[in-house]
């Protein structure tokens, strides 16, 4: 039986968890409509070089800190040692990093970004791996909080960082025009609020020392997983990277945006993998043979289901919210391509579907494997496609990574865990998906409400006719209305 606290405590960790997410999406419009050109490009840059940072900087020790904080559960004074050393650790590696940065920092921007755009280290890249060191930081602090059982503290501090983020950043773009000063101390100032909430929350509950005992576990996960993480970053960022010498920077900004939108998408995807995902390994716990059973792939049917009529809304509902937000019509011209970039997005239930057996083993290495791949051959595709095709290069070279990630995860995953499973539920229906999306921009690359409606209607049939039994079923298993 889920009591109400539990489901208190959880709905108010999803809602601070969400906040960040939150603040950056609401800003956008803000960046539309009050920056030039050059400037969205520098500011979207300044935010990828900060979240590649925060990933060096928290070294994936957030990962790590819930398993070993578990199994020190009878421990308690072996806990608040752990914790106190993950706090000293983080902040040894953000002053090694950091006076890495410093050195080398200057020679990398001007091999990586064209003379054109103005992106300088001194300040504003300094600034945003700085922020990057805050975030990792407080990150950390933050699954310390989940751990402990703190819901009330982990809202509060990120309703905090959202205020603060948003009103300086908002209120520099009023005061500082024709200025990336807003954005870039926006995302400072509420940093360092929250590094400092982080080290008080890290004070409270831990005994502040530095253990060496707990280094040599502590680095067997984390090397490997960081790498995992850094290859997340390159499929999520590259591109950018590579189109900046290829496309304009009013195309390269629209297509980010657009990009920046799904991180909506992104948002409902992780978190209905969260709710599927203990359900599903309860199941598989009480089994002998470690693999997928027909009431476990209830759960991902479901994911599937649900994953693609959100996509066709999705592709519904953004030119309007564009018209509604934003002011620029040189961003206007990304909807001709929001089908066929959410076609890519079709298939993380089928990656969710394969990672819960992979996470369930506990092969980190099998993740290092299948991203690591993904990432590097994102780079070698990306490249000559954005050279010879521009952005179409680039969108095309993005779905066949993510087509050969799913294929690797087939492969590889069945090493370690046994898959059973209706291969159109799972497979065939995103695919279709896909195939479908990628054919009406690639013969009519125009936006078509109808299409979409369209869409919407066939996709829906089809899918209470496959699904309505299951979707029933799933609603009464976590006791839901409509659930039998």
């Amino acid at each position: 039986m889920i009591s109400k606290s539990f489901i208190k405590s959880s709905l108010l960790f999803t809602l601070g968890g969400a906040l960040p997410m939150v603040a950056g999406i609401l800003l956008l419009p803000f960046y539309t409509n009050y920056l030039s050109d050059a400037l969205y490009t520098q500011v979207l840059f300044y935010i990828s070089i900060s979240m590649l940072f925060q990933i060096l900087f928290s070294f994936s020790i957030e990962n790590y800190f819930g398993i070993k904080f578990t199994k020190l559960a009878d421990q308690k004074t072996e806990q608040k040692r752990f914790t106190g050393t993950v706090s000293i650790l983080l902040l040894l590696i953000g002053l090694v990093v950091l006076g890495l940065a410093c050195l080398f920092g200057p020679a990398l921007f001007s091999a990586i970004y064209r003379t054109e755009l103005g992106m300088d280290f001194w300040p504003w890249g300094f600034i945003s791996v700085l922020t990057g060191f805050f975030n990792s930081y407080f990150k950390a602090a933050s699954i310390c909080l989940i751990y402990l059982k703190k819901p009330g503290t982990f809202l509060l501090s990120n309703v905090v960082n959202f205020l603060v983020t948003v009103i300086i950043s908002i209120g520099g773009l009023f005061l500082f025009p024709d200025s990336i000063l807003g954005p870039m101390y926006g995302r400072l100032i509420s940093g360092f609020v929250i590094f400092l909430i982080g080290l008080g929350v890290f004070r409270q509950n831990s005994i502040w020392v530095f253990d060496k005992e707990f280094l040599k576990d502590l680095f067997v996960f984390c090397v490997p997983y960081v790498f995992y993480v850094i290859s997340g970053w390159v499929l999520m960022q590259v591109d950018r990277y590579i189109l900046q010498a290829y496309i304009p920077n009013t195309e390269l900004n629209a297509y980010d945006l657009l990009l920046k939108c799904f991180y909506g998408i992104e948002f409902i995807q992780n978190s209905l993998s969260a709710v599927i995902y203990p359900k599903v390994y309860e199941i598989w716990a009480k089994q002998e043979l470690k693999g997928t059973s027909p009431e476990s792939n209830r759960y991902f049917n479901v994911l599937t289901a649900l994953n693609i009529l959100q996509l066709i809304v999705f592709c519904i509902a953004i030119p309007w919210v564009y018209r509604l937000f934003v002011n620029n019509p040189a961003f206007f011209q990304s909807e001709a391509y929001i089908g066929v970039l959410a076609s890519g997005y079709a298939l993380r239930s089928i990656l969710s579907f394969y990672l819960a057996g992979i996470l369930f083993t506990g092969n980190v290495m099998v993740l290092l494997r299948i991203f690591g791949f993904s990432a590097l051959l994102q780079i070698l595709l990306t490249w000559p496609a954005s050279h010879y095709f521009g952005l179409n290069g680039a969108i095309l070279a993005g779905l066949i990574t993510k087509v050969v990630q799913v294929l690797l995860c087939i492969w590889l995953a069945a090493k370690v865990f046994h898959y059973k499973y209706n291969a159109y539920k799972i497979l065939l229906l995103p695919f279709s998906f896909l195939l479908l999306n990628s054919l009406q921009y690639y013969l009519q690359p125009v936006y078509t409400t109808w299409f979409y409606v369209l869409e919407l209607l066939g996709f829906g049939i089809l899918i209470y006719v496959l699904f309505s039994k299951e979707i029933r079923k799933v609603l009464g298993n976590f006791g839901w209305p409509g659930g039998n």
